[in-house]
């Protein structure tokens, strides 16, 4: 038999009067829910970049990655 004491959750004394100290877990917290959704929106603008920065190279000289293509 065990009694928790109302001050600390972590403290546990036991019928013998003994003490046991546990971890104090923080509660589960869901940090983003369309986590999802946001990584599918910032691929696509990554990939958009990646597009024009490549458009923009060929302009200038002529090759896609110089020295490559």
């Amino acid at each position: 038999m065990t009694s928790t004491s109302k001050k600390m959750n972590r403290y546990t004394t036991t019928e013998y009067g003994k003490q046991n100290i546990f971890a104090a877990e923080p509660p589960i917290e869901v940090v983003d829910v369309n986590y999802w959704e946001n990584a599918e929106l910032l691929n696509g603008r990554l990939a958009m970049i990646g597009l024009f920065a490549a458009v923009v190279n060929y302009g200038f000289t002529g090759w896609i990655i110089p020295g490559i293509f």
